[in-house]
């Protein structure tokens, strides 16, 4: 026994590691470098949708940049090649600049030069000479820039210049950082009257920067074509790091990836770049690698230590379970061994042994079992519900049976009653050992017997009588009884008492006395009824329900969630007619919960939850309550199935989004609610996924489409302001002209008299 031992307590131990181990090596080869890999795709695909969500900004705002000399240029009061005869005509400039003051907050100033005169002139209205520009706080000094290298810039001028951010020490003496566009004018064109100097602060192309992502925590940096670095976001000690150089020469290349990792002086980040076709300037974004897997690694870390504490648990459980749990085992070898004695000397481990011995136990019990069933007094049951329920034919056949355990019936007369318990499942023993008890009790001219039916909450009661005795009376006394003194509530159906010719006679009042005791409990309309006294009102509504039913069917294949409600609501009124009998009550039930449990199991056809849900609906004890209970709880569930059938949502996709609103921008109808609606997502909801997905709020960017449409017919049409505010989606002439001059800084018919060609 000493190597059977062994051998036991060796698989319970490897039972246990394998258990204790699978955790950890799922979480080893799994959990860990795919939860990583998975923050990093997300993460580059954020990056990029960042670094572009930039870009597209920078373009917007910088195409006025470009667009501006030319619309200088067409300013039919802008007469430069006589501003050097006329102080006149300096002063008109000056006031036309003006104009510009607020035409785009991207733009710190503008100062437009003119050659022949020497003079800038500032869209504050202010002008400046050349020398002037020399001289700190009182023009705009470049710190790094010569003065006689700029004015000999804006003289030989011929194609746009752009200088990367750099100190300019502007009016008043402050220091302000600025990236600067230098154009000619006209652009392109030869013997150009004059250049175009355009600032932007550093700070204002940095907010834009931050507003793109208020959570996002990388470095964002911009170059020209050359790769000559315009702005920065921050100052970095990688940026002049010869692998951070080699990294933004290769952007542009037809092969090159928009995103991805890579090893900057010796560490990673997540690197996102895009390159404008507007200007061909690469926007590049990068994030520490460790940055991004700040909140994983976190999680990692706090899952150590989970499992951790897990594994310590377990082999504390592994030394209990083999130092306690198998002594117990061990004693109930011994004992096995002892009281059984194998038949068979062959060598038995312990599980061997203890199942030999569960195999001699069930054999023991069989035989007691068939001795049990013999005894008197089950047999006697069996015997007499074998004769309620008619399985004889005749007396003498019975009687054959009934002589072999001494039963005898006294007098001729018989009647069937079924005594059904109202309390819960257990009580019924306790009715039982009651009524056995009232039998003794009862006096001369009655002998019964009482035993179980084939239902847990019935018993059957079959007596033997003098004609007139008042059997009635006393079961009411015996129910007052058990309610008294036990607290045990019970209704009792009696069937017709019959002068038995044949068992069939005792047969009809046993269905007699089951029909009786349904309908005392189903109308609940006393406790103790002999079947002549029950009043059933006659119906002949069979057709209304046959035609309800009908209709659920219908509903069902239909998949009419509410129609289905409806008509169950109609089919528990029909159950709650006084009129409908108790027989009747129960065949509508039984139809009525097929037709719903067939329509659950159409949908859900391996539901286990259904199936016993089903068995439990077709029990045969409930009462009108609880069939509609049944009733309403199972259609409530078919209706949720039908529910989650019905077709999807559109998806809300930056595709569908813009498509809906090249549809409807223009309409004075087009909402945040109606976009809502469109896409069955409340206002909320939708307003929030639009703004994380099109990078602004939904007014905000209507506005700005809508006001975009307008400039353009402002410009090429004669149209009327009412007519163009109509067009474009306002509802009234005096909202366009708010909405219009808050983005473009004037009225529509100040830009159409400054635009007009």
């Amino acid at each position: 026994m000493r190597i059977h031992k062994i051998n036991l307590l060796t698989k319970l131990l490897i039972s246990y590691l394998l258990v204790l181990m699978f955790p950890v090596i799922v979480i080893l080869c799994y959990y860990y470098p795919y939860s990583a890999d998975v923050v990093k795709e997300k993460e580059m695909d954020w990056n990029a949708h960042i670094t572009e969500q930039f870009m597209t900004s920078m373009d917007t705002f910088t195409r006025y940049v470009y667009n501006l000399p030319f619309e200088l240029v067409q300013n039919r009061e802008f007469k430069m090649y006589k501003a050097e005869e006329s102080d006149y005509q300096r002063v008109i400039i000056a006031n036309e600049m003006k104009k510009y003051n607020a035409t785009d907050a991207f733009i710190y100033n503008t100062l437009l030069y003119v050659k022949n005169i020497g003079y800038l002139f500032s869209k504050t209205g202010s002008a400046y000479s050349t020398e002037d520009l020399s001289i700190p706080g009182v023009g705009y000094y470049y710190e790094n820039w010569e003065h006689q290298d700029m004015i000999q810039t804006l003289n030989d001028l011929k194609a746009p210049v752009v200088r990367p951010v750099e100190n300019v020490v502007v009016p008043g003496n402050n220091r302000v950082r600025m990236l600067t566009f230098v154009q000619p004018l006209p652009v392109g064109g030869t013997h150009s009257p004059g250049a175009v100097m355009i600032m932007v602060k550093e700070d204002t192309i940095v907010r834009m920067m931050k507003s793109v992502s208020e959570i996002y925590s990388g470095d964002f940096f911009v170059f020209d074509g050359q790769g000559r670095r315009l702005v920065s976001s921050n100052e970095t000690s990688y940026q002049s790091s010869d692998d951070f150089r080699a990294l933004v020469q290769g952007i542009g290349e037809e092969r090159s990836p928009t995103s991805g990792i890579y090893a900057i002086s010796g560490s990673d980040y997540l690197v996102s770049h895009s390159v404008s076709d507007k200007n061909g300037w690469k926007y590049v974004s990068l994030l520490p690698v460790s940055q991004s897997l700040k909140g994983i690694r976190t999680i990692q870390l706090n899952t150590v230590v989970l499992v951790g504490l897990i594994l310590l648990l377990e082999v504390f459980i592994i030394y209990v379970s083999i130092r306690k749990n198998y002594q117990p085992i061990r004693r109930l070898v011994d004992l096995a061994v002892h009281v059984f004695e194998p038949q068979e000397r062959r060598p038995m481990n312990e599980i061997d042994t203890i199942k030999y011995t569960l195999e001699e136990l069930s054999q023991a019990n069989s035989k007691l079992d068939e001795h049990v069933k013999g005894s008197l007094p089950i047999m006697r049951d069996n015997l007499l519900f074998e004769l309620v329920s008619g399985h004889y034919a005749d007396w003498e056949e019975w009687e054959q049976e009934a002589g072999r355990i001494g039963i005898r019936f006294k007098y001729e007369h018989f009647t069937v009653a079924v005594v059904c318990c109202e309390s819960d499942a257990g009580a019924t023993e306790k009715i039982l050992a009651c009524c056995r008890k009232y039998e003794e009790l009862l006096p001369d001219g009655v002998q019964t017997f009482f035993f179980k039916s084939i239902y847990q909450h019935e018993l059957i009661l079959a007596s033997s009588h003098e004609s007139d005795f008042p059997l009635e009376s006393c079961l009411e006394s015996m129910q007052e009884s058990l309610l008294k003194h036990n607290g045990l509530r019970t209704v009792i159906g009696i069937g017709k008492p019959v002068r038995a010719r044949s068992p069939v006679d005792i047969h009809v009042s046993y269905l007699q006395a089951l029909r009786t005791a349904e309908f005392l409990r189903i109308r609940k309309t006393g406790s103790v009824l002999i079947f002549d006294d029950m009043e059933i009102p006659q119906s002949g509504a069979v057709s209304y329900f046959a035609e309800i039913l009908q209709s659920l069917e219908l509903s069902i294949l239909k998949n009419d969630a509410a129609m289905l409600a409806s008509l169950s609501e109609r089919m528990i009124g029909y159950l709650s007619n006084d009129s409908l009998p108790p027989h009747m009550i129960r065949s509508v039930y039984l139809n009525t919960v097929t037709v719903i449990f067939n329509g659950l199991q159409r949908f859900r056809h391996d539901d286990q939850s259904l199936l016993r849900l089903t068995d439990a609906a077709f029990k045969h004890r409930y009462t009108l309550e609880q069939m509609i209970g049944i009733i309403r709880e199972s259609c409530s569930k078919l209706c949720d199935m039908i529910s989650e059938t019905l077709p999807l949502a559109r998806p809300a996709t930056q595709e569908a989004i813009l498509s809906i609103i090249a549809e409807k921008g223009m309409d004075p109808n087009c909402s945040l609610q109606m976009m809502a609606d469109y896409f069955d997502m409340s206002v909320s909801n939708f307003s929030h996924h639009f703004k994380k997905t099109m990078g602004q709020n939904f007014k905000e960017y209507i506005d700005q489409l809508r006001i975009q449409k307008s400039i353009q017919l402002l410009r090429d049409s004669e149209e009327t302001l009412e007519a163009i505010s109509q067009q474009v989606g306002y509802t009234s002439t005096s909202s366009f002209i708010r909405s219009f001059k808050k983005m473009v800084g004037t009225t529509p018919g100040q830009y159409r008299n400054t635009h007009k060609a």
